[in-house]
């Protein structure tokens, strides 16, 4: 049952788990180190960065346009880890032991998709305090949590569609292009909302309008992103409950 995997020993004992296999491989601790970088850099160098740009391409503020993507970095990077932790339990035999104990491989599934999006969640809320202080706790909670729910998709779309951690290393390269989609909320209106159906879409369509949104719009805009999120997890996480048998 998946209640199971919340109990305090058990949710401990595949916690100490997960950590242990992502200590022993570089790329992995890499990827979760690499997943509080994007914050930091955006908040020390967020000057040099829009310096640089400008020198070189004549571009002013471009950093503003690159919040979304900072922000979404952390859902991909601590996302894959997951997903690439479940690729190398269906490959290695784990999901299959897992199966025969009262854990199951949907309380399994079910423990490590909470701790991923309860990492996300907190990582972005520091990045939120970072990068965007001025926007105020409701757009840093809404950000959160669709964010989080974006590191659930990308945990879950590697092993729904990946047969092997091959096939799931060249499968991210293809995710990774949606960490762009919140740009397209940049286009003018009605065709930027020809990218509504990109969960990330919403982040960048948040960031960039907030500022100028009434109450009732930011709220309309926070629950079909909000939905639109909710829809692509369930439907990943079907597929991915299938291949898992």
């Amino acid at each position: 049952m998946t209640i199971h995997a919340f109990t305090p020993r058990r949710f401990s004992v595949l916690f100490n788990s997960d950590t242990r296999n992502v200590l022993r491989d570089p790329t992995l601790l890499f990827a979760i180190v690499l997943s509080a970088v994007p914050a930091l850099a955006g908040f020390f160098f967020r000057d040099a960065i829009n310096q640089f740009v400008e020198g070189y391409f004549g571009l002013a503020g471009v950093f503003t346009f690159l919040l979304p993507i900072f922000l979404c970095i952390p859902a991909f990077m601590v996302g894959w880890v997951t997903g690439f932790l479940f690729l190398e339990d269906r490959d290695d035999g784990p999901l299959l032991a897992v199966d025969v104990t009262p854990l199951g491989k949907r309380g399994f599934m079910a423990y490590r998709i909470v701790v991923t999006a309860a990492i996300t969640f907190a990582l972005t809320l520091f990045g939120c305090a970072l990068l965007l202080p001025e926007r105020g706790a409701a757009v840093a909670l809404v950000l959160s949590i669709m964010i989080a729910l974006d590191s659930i998709g990308m945990a879950l779309v590697l092993p729904a569609f990946a047969r092997n951690k091959v096939e799931g290393l060249a499968l991210t390269k293809a995710v990774n292009i949606l960490s762009f989609a919140p740009l397209l909320a940049l286009l003018p209106a009605p065709w930027k909302f020809f990218g509504a159906w990109f969960p990330t879409f919403w982040i960048g369509d948040i960031i960039f309008n907030a500022p100028d949104f009434p109450a009732p719009v930011f709220l309309a805009d926070a629950v079909f992103g909000i939905a639109v999120h909710l829809g692509m997890v369930f439907l990943l996480y079907r597929l991915q409950a299938h291949r898992a048998g």
